[in-house]
C-alpha cells in the first residue's frame, strides 16, 4: 500500500503543516501540499525559510525528510530549498528521497536538478554517511542533470560500492551504477576506491582483506569495458602520488591484478623506474619485479637501470637492496664487456648499513678484481654518545592571576593528562581560593561552563578514571561556586589508596591522586590553607627537601597546618637521600608537620624495596568467556617494602594478579603516576608495566609505551621492572612507540646503573617464549648502534648467551622466570650475580676478554631455559638480524669475547643466514 493515499481539502493553516513537521509525518506532509496553488505554497514557503532552530537540535529521519518534502513543496528556488533542508538535519539525518521526489512530482518542480547539484557540494567529506549521498543520487537520476564529479559526490559512491561485502556483489554493483563510466576516473584520485572488503579464505580458514572495488575495476578491464592502457596508467599515477600506506598496499594488489605484460611495462619504463628509486618498500618491490621481467626481455634500457640501481643501493629496505644486487650480478654475466660499469654501481653498496649488503658488494667487487676492492673492513672503535643522565627541569613559574588560571584550565580540556599542568591548576586553585575566592568563580565558572562541568574526560575511561577525573572536576566546580557531588570525596577519605584501586593492584599511584584531590573537594572551604605544600619543584615530580622544608617553616609562622594527605605526597615526593645541612633545618622545625618530616628523612623514606619480576599465564577459557585476546602468558612486577622504611600507603608493596588479565585503570591518567612517587622508578615501572606491555602482547596493540620516556626521568635503581618496560617497549605493535622506547632506553642507558647484559637477557626470556617478536627489538636495537655500539653490543651479547644456548639443544625455553613454587622470584640481585663473570668483562671500546653474555644465558637457562616444557624449538623471527648487529656493534665497539652456543652454531655446515652470521659473529670476537 503507498504511503501517499490520503488527501486533505483546501489550504493547510502554517501551524498543523508545523505540527506535521515537528512530529515527522512526511506522508501525511505530502498530500497536504499536493492540492495548493503557487500563492498558497509561497506564503508557507516564506515562513519556512524565515524559521529557525535551536542550535545543536537534532532531527531523526522522519523530521527530516518531512522539512525536506515541505522545501521542495513550497520555496521558490533551489538555494532556499537548501537552506531549509540543511537547518533541519541535513546530511546527518537519513532524507527518504521518494516523498520528495513525489512532492517534486506533485508541484512540477523545474529546480530539482539544480537542488541536487548544490545538494551535492554540501555533502560531507571523504564520505560522510550514505543516505545524504542516496537522496543526492536519486535527484541526479530522476531530473537527468550532469552527474556530479566533485570529490564529496565521488566519495559517497564509492562508500554505496565499499560496503558491499563479496566480490560479486561489487562487480555487479558497478556495472549496474549510472556513475561508473563518468565517475571512475576521477575515482582513482580518491582514497576511498581503495577500501577493502574482508571473508573467509576457503584454503586457510583464516579471515582476509582484499581492495573490493579494484578488484571489480580489474574484472571489468579484463570484460572491456574500460581500455587497459588507460586503467593501467592511473594505477601507476596513484602509486606515485605519494598516498597514505594502506592505499599503496592496495594499489600494489590491483596492478599485480592486472598483471601488465612485458611489452606494457617497457612502454612505462620512466615511470617504473621512479617507483623503483623513491616509493615506498612495498611499491618499490613490486616495480623491481616488473622491471626485471621486461628487462629480460629485453624492453629496458642498460643505462637507466644503472642509474636507478644508484639510488636503490642507497635504500634502507634490506630485501630490496638485496635483490638488486643480485640483479647486477646477473646482469654482469649477461653483459660481460660492461662488467666495470655494472661494478661501478655496485660499490655503491659498500657503504650500505646492512652487513650483508656490504658483503655481497665487496664479493662481487673482489670477484671481478675491481682496484681497491676488499672484504675486509678495518673498523675504528667508536665511543658511545651517550649524554648521561640530564637533570630534571625547574617547575615553570606557578600561575599568577585567576585569568591565567581560566586560561590553564581551558587549556587541560583539550590536552593530554600532564604532572606541570595538574599541579600548576591545584596549586592556584588552592592558594587563590584562600586569598580572592570571589575574583576566581568569576574567572574560571564561565570555562567549566563551556565545558559542561566537566575537564579532560575524553571519551572513555575505566572506573577509576572516571572517579579521578569526577573528584578533580569537583575540585574546580567547588572552586568555582558550581555544583558537585560531596559524597564521592568523603568516601575516598575514608580509605587508602589501594582501597581505590578497583580490582588493578597496581592503580595505588592513582589512588594517591584520588584521595589528594578528595582532601581539596573537603578543606577548600571548611579548613582553607594558603598553598599546597606538595606542589613539586621539578618537572618530573621531585620536590626539594629545602623548599619543603621552608613551606613548613612557613605554616609555622603563620599558624596553619598542611593538610593531611597533602603532607603525605610531598614526603613521597623527596629524593631518598637528603643532605645534612636540610636535615639540620628540618630539626628546628617545632610543629607535627615538621617532626613528620624529620622522621621521614632520618629514616631514608620509604627505603629501597625488593623488586622482583614473574611471569603469569592466562587463564584457562571458561563456558562464556572469551580470553584468546589476552596474552598466554605476561610478566608482571612484585615488590616487598623495606621494613626499615616509611610508607603510610604501603605503595611499595605490590603483588602480580594470578592470572594475566586486562586491568587498564587509569590508562588516560598514567602520565600522573610518576610524579607521585618520582624517587621510585622501580615501583613506578612496576606499575605501569601492565600498561607498556599491552602495546606489545595484545592484537590490538593498546598500551602507552610513550610512558616510559618518563620513567627515564625519574630517580631511583634501574632494576627488573624498568628493564622489563623497556623491553615490551622496544617490542611494540606501532612504530611510533617503539621509537618512544629507544629514546628511553637512550637515556636509560647512560646512567651507572643500567644493566645491557641484563636487559638483553630479558629480551632472550621474552623472545625465546614468543611473549615478544624480537625482530621489532632489533630493528630498533639497530638504532641505538649507530649512537651507542657499546651499549647495544652489551643488551644483544645478553640476547645472544640465552637464545644461541636453544639452537643447539633444538629445545624451546621453558616458562622463563616464573619459579616452581618452592623457588623465589628472580631478583635484580639474582640476575646481577648470574651475569657477573661475563658482564665485568665488557669493557669500553677495544676492550678484551668475556662479553658478559655467557652468565646472562646462564641466568636465563636457571630461569627455565633448556627445553623444560619439551616443544620442539623454532628459532626465533629476527634472530639472524641479531646475530648481524651484534656483529656491527662488536666491532664498532672493539669488544671481543666468547658468547654460549656461537661456537657450536658456527661450526654447522650449511649456508642459511642464521649460520652464515653466527660464522660472521665468531669471526669478528676472535679477530685481534
Amino acid at each position: 500500500m503507498s504511503l501517499f493515499t490520503r488527501r486533505r481539502s483546501g489550504p493547510i493553516a502554517w501551524p498543523d503543516l508545523l505540527t506535521m513537521l515537528q512530529k515527522g509525518n512526511f506522508a501525511a506532509t505530502v498530500e497536504a501540499l499536493r492540492d495548493l496553488d503557487e500563492s498558497q505554497r509561497a506564503e508557507l514557503g516564506h515562513k519556512l525559510v524565515a524559521l529557525r532552530g535551536d542550535a545543536g537540535t537534532w532531527f531523526n529521519a522522519q523530521q527530516a525528510t518531512a522539512y525536506a518534502v515541505a522545501a521542495v513543496g513550497c520555496v521558490s528556488t533551489a538555494a532556499k530549498a537548501v537552506t531549509v533542508i540543511a537547518r533541519r538535519g541535513w546530511p546527518w539525518s537519513a532524507i527518504q528521497p521518494q516523498p520528495v521526489l513525489r512532492a517534486a512530482a506533485d508541484r512540477g518542480v523545474p529546480w530539482l536538478g539544480e537542488l541536487a547539484t548544490r545538494l551535492a557540494g554540501k555533502l560531507p567529506r571523504d564520505g560522510g554517511s550514505l543516505p545524504p549521498w542516496r537522496l543526492v543520487a536519486d535527484l541526479v537520476v530522476a531530473t537527468g542533470v550532469p552527474v556530479p564529479t566533485g570529490e564529496r559526490f565521488v566519495d559517497g559512491w564509492l562508500l554505496s560500492l565499499q560496503l558491499a561485502e563479496r566480490d560479486k556483489v561489487v562487480l555487479d554493483k558497478l556495472r549496474g551504477s549510472p556513475f561508473t563510466d563518468v565517475l571512475l576516473p576521477h575515482a582513482f584520485e580518491r582514497d576511498g576506491i581503495a577500501a577493502t572488503i574482508g571473508g573467509h579464505d576457503p584454503d586457510t580458514g583464516k579471515w582476509i582483506t582484499w581492495p573490493g572495488i579494484l578488484f571489480a575495476v580489474a574484472a571489468l578491464v579484463e570484460e572491456g569495458r574500460f581500455p587497459r592502457a588507460d586503467i593501467l596508467d592511473r594505477c601507476l599515477d596513484a602509486l606515485l602520488a605519494g598516498r597514505p600506506k594502506a592505499v599503496l598496499h592496495a594499489f600494489v594488489s590491483f596492478h599485480d591484478k592486472l598483471a601488465p605484460t612485458e611489452a606494457e611495462v617497457a612502454e612505462r619504463t620512466t615511470i617504473y623506474l621512479k617507483l623503483l628509486s623513491d616509493a615506498m618498500g612495498s611499491v618499490a618491490t613490486m616495480a623491481q619485479k616488473a622491471l626485471k621481467n621486461a628487462e629480460a626481455a629485453g624492453g629496458l634500457e642498460l643505462e637507466s637501470l644503472l642509474d636507478a640501481s644508484r639510488t636503490v643501493l642507497t635504500r634502507s629496505e634490506k630485501g630490496l637492496v638485496k635483490a638488486q644486487l643480485i640483479w647486477l650480478e646477473k646482469l654482469a654475466k649477461r653483459h660481460p664487456a660492461r662488467v666495470a660499469e655494472i661494478a661501478e654501481v655496485v660499490a655503491v653498496a659498500a657503504d650500505h648499513p646492512d652487513v650483508q649488503a656490504r658483503d655481497r658488494s665487496a664479493a662481487f667487487l673482489a670477484k671481478h678484481a675491481v682496484p681497491g676492492a676488499t672484504d675486509v673492513q678495518v673498523v675504528t672503535p667508536e665511543p658511545d654518545l651517550l649524554t648521561g643522565p640530564v637533570g630534571a627541569a625547574d617547575m615553570p613559574e606557578p600561575i599568577a592571576t585567576p585569568d591565567e588560571l581560566a586560561e590553564e584550565i581551558a587549556a587541560l580540556d583539550q590536552t593530554d593528562w600532564q604532572t606541570v599542568p595538574f599541579e600548576r591548576v591545584l596549586a592556584a586553585v588552592v592558594r587563590m581560593h584562600a586569598a580572592d575566592p570571589v575574583g576566581l568563580r568569576a574567572a574560571i565558572a564561565p570555562v567549566l561552563q563551556r565545558a559542561h562541568n566537566r575537564i579532560g574526560d575524553g571519551w572513555w575511561g575505566s572506573e577509576g578514571h572516571w572517579r579521578t577525573v569526577a573528584m578533580f572536576t569537583a575540585v574546580l566546580n567547588k572552586a568555582a561556586g558550581l555544583p558537585f557531588v560531596l559524597d564521592d570525596a568523603a568516601r575516598a577519605l575514608k580509605g587508602t589508596p589501594a582501597d581505590l584501586r578497583l580490582g588493578n593492584s597496581y592503580a595505588k599511584l592513582q589512588g594517591v591522586l584520588t584521595i589528594r584531590l578528595a582532601e581539596i573537594v573537603m578543606r577548600l572551604s571548611t579548613d582553607p590553607v594558603p598553598s599546597l605544600v606538595a606542589t613539586p619543584t621539578l618537572v618530573n615530580g621531585l620536590l626539594d627537601p629545602a623548599a619543603l622544608v621552608e613551606r613548613l617553616a612557613r605554616a609555622e609562622r603563620e599558624g596553619w597546618q598542611p593538610w593531611k594527605h597533602d603532607l603525605r605526597q610531598a614526603l613521597y615526593r623527596l629524593p631518598a637521600d637528603a643532605d645534612p645541612d636540610t636535615l639540620r633545618q628540618a630539626r628546628t622545625l617545632t610543629s607535627d608537620a615538621g617532626r613528620t618530616l624529620v622522621e621521614w628523612l632520618e629514616t631514608g623514606g620509604a627505603g629501597r624495596p625488593d623488586v622482583r619480576v614473574v611471569r603469569v599465564h592466562r587463564q584457562r577459557a571458561e563456558r562464556g568467556r572469551y580470553l584468546e585476546w589476552l596474552p598466554e602468558s605476561r610478566f608482571y612486577a612484585t615488590s616487598s617494602p623495606d621494613r626499615s622504611g616509611l610508607d603510610p600507603y604501603w605503595l611499595t608493596e605490590l603483588a602480580a594478579p594470578p592470572v594475566v588479565n586486562g586491568d587498564s585503570d587509569g590508562l588516560g591518567l598514567a602520565a600522573l603516576w610518576p610524579a607521585v612517587l618520582p624517587s621510585q622508578r622501580e615501583i613506578v615501572a612496576a606499575c605501569l608495566l601492565p600498561l607498556i606491555a599491552g602495546a606489545a602482547d595484545l592484537d590490538s596493540g593498546r598500551g602507552n609505551v610513550q610512558l616510559l620516556p618518563l620513567l627515564a626521568d625519574l630517580a631511583g635503581p634501574v632494576g627488573p621492572a624498568t628493564l622489563t618496560a623497556v623491553a615490551y617497549g622496544l617490542a611494540a605493535t606501532q612504530a611510533d612507540e617503539r621509537i618512544a622506547a629507544l629514546d628511553a632506553l637512550m637515556a636509560l642507558g647512560g646512567t651507572d646503573e643500567f644493566d645491557g647484559g641484563e636487559l638483553g637477557a630479558q629480551l632472550a626470556r621474552m623472545a625465546g617464549t614468543k611473549l615478544i617478536v624480537l625482530s621489532r627489538v632489533v630493528t630498533q636495537l639497530e638504532e641505538a648502534g649507530r649512537i651507542a655500539p657499546a651499549l647495544t653490543w652489551r643488551i644483544a651479547a645478553g640476547a645472544l648467551g640465552g637464545l644461541l644456548p636453544a639452537e643447539t639443544s633444538r629445545l624451546a625455553p621453558g616458562p622463563a622466570i616464573t619459579p616452581p613454587a618452592s623457588a623465589a622470584p628472580l631478583t635484580r640481585a639474582a640476575v646481577r650475580a648470574a651475569a657477573r663473570d661475563l658482564a665485568a668483562a665488557i669493557g669500553s671500546a677495544g676492550a678484551s676478554g668475556s662479553t658478559g653474555a655467557t652468565a646472562a644465558s646462564g641466568a636465563a637457562v636457571r630461569g627455565g631455559g633448556g627445553g623444560a616444557d619439551g616443544k620442539a624449538h623454532v628459532t626465533p623471527r629476527g634472530l639472524p638480524d641479531l646475530l648481524t648487529l651484534a656483529s656491527t656493534t662488536a666491532a664498532a665497539s672493539g669488544s671481543r669475547g666468547e658468547v654460549p652456543g656461537l661456537a657450536d652454531l658456527a661450526a654447522r655446515k650449511g649456508s642459511t643466514r642464521l649460520v652464515v652470521e653466527a660464522k660472521r659473529l665468531q669471526r669478528t670476537l676472535t679477530t685481534t
